[in-house]
């Protein structure tokens, strides 16, 4: 079960406020909630933004995939599980060409100085990221110049990086594939530092259909996005709901007895 963003008063503070303040308190709390913080999502086909969305925020986007080459920014406002809302826009895709990607650029600058933070996901287990590395320096930083805490790289599909394979069963990566998760992933964000202006804390490889490392992902947009953190889900879909049915039933009762 997903917690609120933001807690409802307890008594503990209503006896500090008195029941006025603290309905007071409550009710801007409330208010505040339904001003969404802005997610602008940047990636390639197929790096798995729909499935990092849903899983890092527990709610159904549907990315259309039928308008092909389309010039606008796609916006959709959700209702979070915890309470509050949240606004994904969808960036058009860069890289297809350089003429392209000027009349894209054009959107990025007018769009991206306005969100409260910015998702680049990039396929961990793709062979080169020169091209992934161009747009961030030439595009994405440059619109959002002064801004750039506010960018966020998920490295995504680590759970395709061998050698070594994924435990189904627990739904988590061997030890060996752990390993090379970690040195590609490693490798990735050195190169990442050395030429864009995006820190190392910033940089979260994980994979959102496996549900892996979500939390930590999730930890370093709530950071991004600075003021309006708070307004944001503290835990995404939980992994051990896709590992197999004696695991959980394991989990479930270590958790029960605590």
């Amino acid at each position: 079960m997903l917690k609120k963003p933001f807690p409802a008063i307890d008594q503990n503070i209503e006896a500090i406020l008195g029941s006025g303040k603290s309905k007071e308190l409550q009710e801007l709390i409330n208010k505040e909630l339904q001003i969404p913080p802005k997610l602008a999502v940047i990636g390639k086909a197929g790096v798995g933004k729909t499935t990092t969305i849903n899983n890092l925020f527990n709610v159904t986007w549907k990315v259309s995939h039928t308008i092909a080459g389309t010039k606008n920014a796609q916006m959709e406002e959700f209702d979070l599980a915890g309470g509050g809302k949240l606004s994904v826009i969808d960036m058009p895709g860069l890289g297809e060409d350089i003429e392209t990607d000027r009349e894209y650029e054009k959107i990025y600058q007018e769009i991206l100085p306005t969100v409260d933070v910015v998702l680049w996901i990039l396929q961990a287990n793709a062979r080169g990221i020169a091209d992934d590395q161009r747009i961030l320096n030439e595009i994405v930083a440059k619109s959002v110049k002064g801004l750039e805490d506010r960018i966020v790289i998920g490295l995504n599909q680590v759970d395709k990086i061998g050698p070594g394979g994924w435990d189904e069963k627990l739904n988590m990566p061997s030890k060996e594939q752990e390993n090379s998760i970690e040195i590609r992933s490693k490798d990735i964000t050195i190169k990442l530092e050395k030429t864009t202006p995006v820190k190392k804390a910033k940089i979260v490889y994980y994979s959102a259909l496996r549900r892996y490392r979500l939390y930590d992902l999730l930890i370093a947009v709530i950071n991004a996005a600075d003021e309006v953190g708070w307004k944001l889900p503290i835990q995404p879909k939980d992994p051990w709901e896709l590992a197999a049915p004696e695991v959980q039933e394991y989990i479930n009762k270590k958790t029960s007895t605590k």
